[in-house]
């Protein structure tokens, strides 16, 4: 696995935020979390009882249109599955997920009419890296990948741009931390078979990685994942964090 880069609580003017860079694809997203915070508007459309979630997701140069509008209910959909809005602080306030598309490595960006499917992986760690720096209480977290398969039926994990456009189908599975397939966003042509092997190909690289053992058969080996890299990243964080209690001990 290529393995990704990401920076958490990037932003000081926020409750949490974090950058993240996939380096199949080439997308680099700065994420920001506020919340709980009072949300402007009509307070009949605020939830009585919970928290309403906003998402925002913001292109480096242009304005957002509707693939933006797309993928922001997407994004709304899984966090709100996730976020533990029903805390006491959090009724009839809101926590607000912006993502910005920042000027990316090659040619990384989304064009008018083009699909945003090479990009949901990224803006999603770099959503649930923010709300984990913003403290804000989740049930689970998750892990995502996108799988391009080509002409010849051949499954392409972590495809670059250029694998994207030419593929006959491409493929968005994220995971949840218990295991449970929390997203499953395709496009194109592809036979239920061919998904299946998609969902192994998917599940492997975020939850499970194959190793051969000595005697033939096949180990799982859970540390070179996605789910993994999400979950030191915030090991990091947070013995940074925590590197002057040791040394004052």
């Amino acid at each position: 696995m290529i393995e990704p880069t990401a920076t958490v609580s990037s932003l000081s003017r926020s409750d949490g935020s974090a950058r993240y860079n996939c380096p199949a694809t080439g997308f680099q997203i700065l994420g920001s979390v506020n919340g709980p915070v009072e949300l402007p508007g009509r307070r009949d459309a605020q939830k009585p009882e919970e928290a309403t979630v906003e998402v925002l997701v913001k292109p480096a140069s242009a304005q957002s249109a509707v693939g933006e509008r797309y993928v922001e209910g997407i994004l709304k959909t899984l966090l709100g599955k996730i976020i533990l809005g029903r805390e006491k602080s959090f009724a009839r306030r809101g926590v607000v997920v912006t993502l910005l598309m920042l000027g990316s490595s090659g040619d990384a960006k989304v064009g008018r009419g083009e699909s945003y499917l090479p990009a949901l992986p990224a803006l999603l760690h770099a959503a649930l890296l923010s709300l984990l720096s913003a403290a804000i209480p989740l049930s689970m977290t998750y892990a995502a990948t996108i799988l391009a398969v080509n002409a010849s039926n051949e499954i392409i994990r972590e495809p670059s741009l250029d694998d994207c456009a030419q593929a006959k189908s491409l493929h968005v599975l994220a995971f949840s931390s218990k295991g449970h397939l929390l997203l499953n966003e395709s496009q194109g042509a592809f036979d239920f078979e061919t998904w299946e092997q998609v969902y192994e190909h998917a599940i492997t690289s975020c939850r499970e990685a194959k190793v051969a053992s000595k005697g033939g058969d096949i180990a799982m080996d859970g540390t070179n994942t996605l789910e993994a890299f999400i979950r030191e990243t915030v090991e990091d964080k947070l013995s940074r964090d925590y590197a002057w209690s040791d040394s004052a001990a």
